[in-house]
């Protein structure tokens, strides 16, 4: 997906409801305790493919979106999100042309600092610390990320613009 297609934002409004509907799907105790970070993964993807229209604000927009859909605490998710897009983006010149499997090395660590920033948040309210609850969903967003940049890209190959050109000729 390029940079100039008009349908960008619609892809990334549309990618972000999607995965917001993923967080919220009732799961049993231990696999809510596995899930991955879908909307962090979602921020990070359009940051990786669109730089120059997907920022920070984006990315706390995300965040704030999640709070919101989770009815947590207003900002929790905002603050770590706009944390990681930046950490991503002073970094993303180096990352942005690898392929998928070696962005890995850099979504792995920002998952888990987003993990740890915020459950830190969340220790300035109730005490008790579960480790697992920070590891297990960095782990899992971690083998998520190849399948949801796929399928991300998959579906933004085809424009409405295509099927034109192929329906007129």
């Amino acid at each position: 997906m390029e940079e100039n297609d008009p349908f960008i934002y619609f892809w990334s409004v549309l990618s972000l409801v999607l995965v917001l509907l993923l967080q919220i799907v009732p799961l049993s105790a231990f696999l809510a305790h596995w899930r991955p970070q879908f909307v962090l993964l979602v921020a990070f993807y359009w940051l990786f493919r669109a730089p120059a229209l997907h920022g920070i604000v984006f990315a706390w927009l995300c965040g704030l979106a999640q709070d919101v859909v989770l009815g947590e605490l207003i900002g929790r998710h905002a603050l770590s999100f706009a944390l990681c897009a930046y950490l991503l983006q002073l970094m993303q010149q180096r990352f942005q042309y690898l392929r998928v499997f070696h962005q890995l090395v850099l979504v792995l660590p920002l998952v888990l600092l987003h993990q740890l920033l915020s459950h830190s948040i969340t220790l300035f309210l109730r005490s008790g610390w579960q480790g697992d609850l920070v590891m297990a969903p960095a782990f899992s967003s971690f083998l998520v990320w190849p399948l949801l940049c796929w399928l991300l890209d998959w579906f933004g190959k085809s424009t409405p613009y295509e099927d034109e050109e192929i329906a007129s000729s």
